[in-house]
């Protein structure tokens, strides 16, 4: 949200307050709640508002239809259903604050209602279809980065900043050391996994660095150039890897990194793992959020296999 200018003082001083506040206190989303609340205040703004005590239940009512209705920025359509619950709790949340530091005496955020879609089902590959996505793979970095998305259910965000001493090869243990939330987190490696980051930064990493240099940066990824892989490059080459397996069925879900993370919980659930444990896995700081998954298990008539071997030993990679 680069682009949208805050010309008010009392505006710029009360984002800037909220983002401590929900830094300080390790609340749920705390980079992009304060985001959307500079959305939310660019567009009161726009209106003519100069104060929050301003704001009543019709700007927040006309706030939402906003939201609903302007375009993705990142890409085609509109915002999901989702990112437009987000918004609406950031608000809520943002004028909690102010009542609570006593810059207004009610919250408008509280007063409407607002009507949500059901979530749409985000589509998820199968087994086979991950299978499809290895055998496409042309590097080892290539099949690196599939393993701790699908292997690890890492966020696209914790790829693109793992490091190299974030793999502790002799511990079989890959270390988020700040995911979601600020949280720390351990994720136990599979032998296959193991595997295939050993040969990624053993026998290809060090062609990535720069030729002048012959150094690098301590990230794990490193792209062409040698320089850190972000998250979006890393979503476009596993739509390319997707393409080059020439599977229609595959090709036709859209499959993202995150949509590998829900793969990996999916399939754990169908295999009978403990709900808490993926939680811990996935780093997720409310079980609810994981029985969203768990939905598709509870859609099959009986789990054959219980999760009871050691993480270490699954084969399914």
């Amino acid at each position: 949200m680069e682009h949208l200018q805050i010309h008010i003082e009392e505006f710029q001083r009360l984002l800037t307050e909220f983002r401590v506040e929900v830094r300080t206190r390790g609340y749920r989303n705390s980079k992009m709640s304060p985001t959307m609340i500079k959305e939310f205040l660019w567009f009161i703004e726009s209106r003519g508002l100069t104060s929050l005590s301003q704001v009543k239940a019709a700007e927040i009512i006309d706030y939402y239809e906003h939201v609903r209705e302007r375009p993705n920025h990142r890409r085609e359509g509109g915002l999901s259903e989702s990112m437009i619950r987000h918004h609406m709790y950031s608000l809520r949340l943002f004028f909690d604050y102010l009542l609570d530091v006593g810059e207004i005496e009610t919250s408008p955020a509280r007063l409407p209602k607002f009507t949500f879609g059901k979530p749409k089902p985000r589509n998820i590959p199968d087994l086979k279809e991950i299978q499809l996505i290895y055998a496409a793979c042309e590097t080892k970095r290539d099949r690196a980065f599939i393993s701790v998305a699908y292997g690890c259910g890492l966020r696209r965000s914790e790829i693109a900043m793992l490091n190299v001493g974030d793999v502790l090869f002799h511990k079989a243990q890959l270390i988020i050391r700040e995911g979601k939330g600020g949280k720390y987190r351990t994720i136990p490696l599979s032998e296959k996994i193991l595997r295939y980051l050993k040969e990624y930064i053993v026998q290809e990493r060090a062609k990535y660095f720069p030729a002048r240099t012959k150094q690098s940066t301590n990230a794990f990824f490193l792209n062409d150039h040698g320089n850190r892989y972000q998250g979006d490059k890393l979503n476009a080459r596993l739509r390319e890897l997707i393409q080059m397996t020439k599977n229609q069925r595959l090709i036709s879900k859209h499959i993202t990194l995150h949509c590998l993370r829900h793969a990996f919980a999916t399939h754990l659930l169908d295999n009978g793992a403990n709900i808490e444990f993926v939680q811990q896995l996935l780093g997720h700081a409310e079980l609810d959020t994981v029985h969203l998954y768990s939905k598709r298990r509870k859609q099959h008539l009986a789990v054959k296999n219980q999760f009871d071997r050691p993480y270490a030993q699954r084969t399914h990679l």
